[in-house]
């Protein structure tokens, strides 16, 4: 048994390991090779390489197709300082294989895996401190990400933002971290790196099939066609933050329409998986105000829905982008199970809806009510900035 938390509760962590172990099975089995030759897919068990614009070469067999899909994933990718080789980390897959959780963890980077790595940790009694060179997630909407940084920290989580590390070192027991301009160093029992992986893009032959690619990735358009119109990409190998997550959506989505059985373009989620969850839709505040002369913000909050009232779980809220005209461009949500409400605009921007459409999807005392009234936000509320009517105090 172990100690856990600032409540001090008892967690069997090796019964934990086990059941996560186990939905890890049950969840990887849908893609074993046994069920995926099974369903007619021939799995060639060698490297692949295209030696044309129309041809891949792999295990002694030569591939035409009509169409190709990359899905080559990435490797992580890790700054290297001074003492680093000196230090074994703690890899992200160690962690359900080790018979207790550490006391006291380093988590270097701050990428959506980081952050739901150290709310389960801390749960399970160990002390975090998360390291990130810059801020935390500056892809997405800081009025997003508040939230869910002020719920870590009250939960214990130690942030150290826009720290330099300048080099590492092993002591007795654990490992010590020194930052650019800081006199004091770190020091934790264990330290594991969760910096942004770099994509698979090397050895694959891309130049020889008139593909566009860099280091950060393969060059493709939302709908994930490179500049080979036969050859679309998903996933990690495409670059950009936390692609893995829509990896597998865009994988059955585009397989769909190649195999002529519909075409959506409706964009995926991004959904960060901590307690509060945060899910962004489409475009951020951000990326619209780059775009459009003119954009309009409509925000709600939970806490004036009947349904969370009821259940007393006021957090979150809702926010909704739209240009000039009231289309929906992107929405975020940060709450409890906001994943559930990420699909409604999903569809409202595949629709090219309105927000004003969207206040009839609701006559309940649910979580979605929120949405239509932030669609009828009154005037003085549009672009409201961040304050104590959208920022409810978190509490567990």
């Amino acid at each position: 048994m172990h100690t856990g938390g600032a409540q001090g509760a008892k967690i069997d962590f090796v019964r934990v390991r086990t059941q996560a172990l186990a939905a890890v099975k049950d969840f990887a089995h849908d893609y074993a090779p046994e069920p995926l030759s099974a369903s007619g897919i021939h799995l060639i068990r060698a490297l692949g390489s295209f030696s044309s614009p129309t041809r891949v070469e792999a295990g002694g067999q030569l591939i035409e197709a009509k169409h190709f899909i990359l899905a080559t994933g990435a490797t992580p990718a890790h700054a290297s300082w001074p003492g680093q080789e000196l230090i074994r980390p703690l890899a992200l897959e160690d962690v359900l294989t080790i018979d207790r959780p550490p006391e006291d963890l380093i988590i270097v980077g701050a990428n959506f895996q980081a952050l739901i790595l150290a709310q389960a940790l801390l749960r399970l009694g160990t002390r975090v401190s998360l390291v990130e060179a810059g801020a935390i997630l500056p892809d997405e909407d800081p009025e997003l990400v508040a939230p869910v940084l002020t719920q870590l920290t009250r939960e214990g989580l130690r942030l150290f933002t826009h720290h330099e590390i300048t080099r590492l070192e092993p002591v007795s027991g654990g490992v010590r971290l020194y930052f650019e301009g800081q006199a004091a160093p770190l020091e934790s029992q264990q330290i594991t790196f969760a910096a942004n992986p770099l994509p698979l893009v090397e050895g694959l032959g891309l130049k020889n099939a008139g593909v566009t690619y860099a280091n950060s990735g393969i060059l493709s358009d939302s709908q994930g066609r490179t500049s080979n119109r036969k050859i679309h990409v998903v996933g990690d190998a495409a670059g950009g933050p936390d692609s893995r997550l829509s990896a597998l959506g865009q994988a059955e989505r585009l397989a769909a329409h190649l195999f002529g059985h519909g075409h959506s373009t409706a964009p995926i989620a991004r959904v960060l998986g901590t307690d509060p969850e945060m899910a962004i839709v489409g475009v951020t505040e951000a990326q619209a105000r780059k775009k459009h002369s003119s954009i309009r913000i409509l925000r709600a909050t939970f806490a004036d829905t009947a349904r969370a009232r009821l259940s007393r779980t006021p957090q979150g809220h809702v926010k909704i982008v739209t240009n000039s005209a009231g289309m929906i461009l992107g929405a975020g949500l940060v709450g409890p199970g906001v994943r559930e409400l990420a699909g409604i605009f999903s569809v409202a921007i595949d629709k090219r809806m309105k927000a004003s459409d969207l206040s009839v999807v609701v006559n309940a005392p649910a979580l979605t009510q929120s949405i239509s009234e932030a669609a009828l936000a009154s005037t003085p509320y549009l672009g409201k900035a961040l304050g104590q009517r959208f920022f409810p105090r978190w509490t567990r």
